[in-house]
């Protein structure tokens, strides 16, 4: 159990400069302490010191790049890039990759990604050129390449402001015939590996980074005591989860009902912001609310499909 951290927030310092852009959040989020720190404490500190939702959840989003690729270190950001333009599925994607004789190159095109002026490299998914159609049993060579964002042939589009955190820059990104070493094919199946995973782990440490920040919100503002409970409590659950196996189905089960309270949570802080309409933090965090909402549909089936196979060992 995390009892030092969640101890840390509710002791902490409850100022926090105005983070009115990407830079302004980027230089606080440089000053948490990569060298020692967790990914959860990375998720938790940084949703802490936010002041708005846009910051939180890019706090539990780098946190979670963390906990998923190894090579997402130091205070430098990163952005996984999976979904495409009128593309539903991930076995339909058109991004494709190639060996040539020393080198991998990377051509195709990718329709979110955040903070891209500032990151230090992308996580690009995408399908082998050797025409292979993908099955159930194979992927057709789904897989995952970094690439640098100073790489020669990446370039990007940004895209307008969002109707919430239209704080947070995104962009598509464009990659024309990008050339890269060997070493930049990541090992394993990039759905099964990185993808699938990798939307738990979002899952998690955003709506960690969420808890963080209205913690904060609530003590600076006085808030009812039981409510900040409950918020301690939810990040408790989760602290105790990102620890584990995120593969699981039992840790599955667990964290889909964590973050269904998590948003129970953030529904309830509607009310309690909507009684000062004119608090511009208020204001941002009603405005956003989609953000409370944006794992449920997905962390629904995931738990149920997990509580099955979960009963199904117990019964076996």
């Amino acid at each position: 159990m995390q009892f030092a951290l969640l101890e840390w927030c509710l002791q902490a310092p409850l100022a926090t400069p105005e983070m009115d852009s990407a830079d302004a959040w980027l230089a606080c989020w440089q000053q948490l302490p990569f060298a020692d720190a967790s990914a959860l404490q990375l998720a938790v500190q940084g949703g802490f010191q936010a002041d708005r939702a846009a910051w939180a959840f890019a706090s539990g989003y780098q946190a979670a790049l963390r906990a998923q690729f190894p090579s997402a270190e130091g205070d430098g950001l990163y952005a996984f890039c999976l979904t495409e333009q009128g593309v539903r599925s991930s076995r339909q994607l058109q991004s494709r990759w190639w060996h040539t004789e020393t080198c991998v190159a990377l051509q195709g095109s990718k329709g979110w990604a955040p903070l891209f002026e500032q990151c230090r490299a992308f996580y690009v998914a995408c399908r082998s050129a050797d025409g292979a159609e993908p099955d159930e049993q194979e992927p057709g060579g789904f897989r995952i390449l970094r690439v640098a964002a100073n790489a020669k042939g990446v370039t990007f589009t940004p895209r307008a402001p969002g109707s919430f955190m239209p704080e947070l820059p995104t962009a598509r990104l464009q990659l024309d015939g990008v050339v890269l070493g060997a070493d930049a094919l990541l090992p394993g199946d990039g759905w099964h590996a990185y993808a699938n995973p990798f939307s738990v782990q979002e899952e998690l440490y955003v709506s960690a980074a969420l808890l963080a920040y209205l913690l904060r919100e609530g003590r600076s503002n006085d808030w009812p005591v039981s409510y900040l409970q409950q918020l301690l409590a939810a990040l408790a659950l989760l602290a105790e989860l990102a620890g584990s196996d995120g593969k699981a189905a039992i840790s599955r089960v667990v964290l889909s009902g964590a973050t269904a309270w998590a948003r129970q949570l953030f529904n309830e802080a509607n009310a309690l912001w909507a009684v000062a309409p004119d608090d511009a933090r208020a204001q941002r965090w009603l405005r956003d609310q989609p953000i409370q909402t944006l794992w449920a549909g997905s962390s629904a089936q995931r738990g149920a499909k997990a509580w099955q196979a979960a009963c199904a060992q117990v019964g076996s």
